[in-house]
């Protein structure tokens, strides 16, 4: 499938929205990702291929990349396309990163650039006039984070949604637990830096988050220092 490039936003310091128009109907749930390739001069060791979470909602119909745009060969070409510019999507939409009317509370975490399958599904569920009853813990190394204005729409439209930003501060389990006295009783949703997510995750399952109540996203090539 070809991904047609619609337009490019600036959101806050190097993270950008690119926006594609699929050239068929392109079909996913809230908070999947996929694979696209961009063929470029010179790739680095990284290649051409990438994973990424489609952060438009479905509602939208469009492939929306939002990232941060670093050195890598390959953000620097994503950078420079221009309207009508193409991408080739290698890999449909898969994940279970998805909603989850499991009954247990809800417990969104994101490091950063992690927020993307968050927007995606919020977004969807607020279209649908769906409640939005999930706390959404936000870390971020400054306080300039993407869709800021978004969540506070929908936290002003939706009093079941909780949203706490953690600014400049590593987050932990000690931490999670402070602003949330019932996680354990929780399904817990973590998508960040891989490190991150796979050392917050450990944290979480030995102090008694069960396994079977945490999902997780891992986003490659980032860490404490960048995302």
């Amino acid at each position: 499938m070809v991904l047609k490039l619609i337009e490019k936003e600036h959101l806050v310091d190097n993270v950008w929205a690119f926006r594609f128009q699929p050239s068929e109907p392109l079909v996913w749930t809230a908070g999947q990702f996929v694979q696209v390739e961009l063929p470029h001069d010179s790739p680095d060791a990284e290649g051409t291929k990438r994973w990424f979470t489609n952060s438009a909602a479905p509602f939208e119909g469009i492939m929306q990349i939002t990232t941060r745009v670093t050195e890598s060969t390959f953000k620097q070409a994503l950078s420079k396309l221009e309207a009508s510019d193409e991408l080739q999507l290698i890999a449909r939409p898969d994940g279970d990163f998805v909603w989850d009317d499991s009954g247990f509370p809800l417990v969104f975490v994101a490091g950063g650039i992690g927020i993307t399958p968050f927007r995606s599904i919020l977004k969807q569920r607020a279209y649908d006039k769906l409640p939005l009853n999930v706390t959404l813990i936000y870390s971020s190394r400054t306080t300039d984070v993407p869709f800021k204005d978004e969540l506070a729409e929908w936290t002003a439209s939706d009093n079941q949604l909780k949203v706490e930003y953690v600014v400049g501060e590593r987050l932990n389990a000690e931490k999670l637990a402070s602003l949330l006295p019932n996680l354990n009783g929780s399904l817990v949703y973590l998508s960040g830096p891989e490190p991150m997510v796979e050392a917050l995750g450990d944290e979480l399952k030995a102090n008694g988050l069960p396994a079977t109540q945490l999902k997780q996203d891992f986003f490659p090539n980032y860490n404490e220092d960048n995302y």
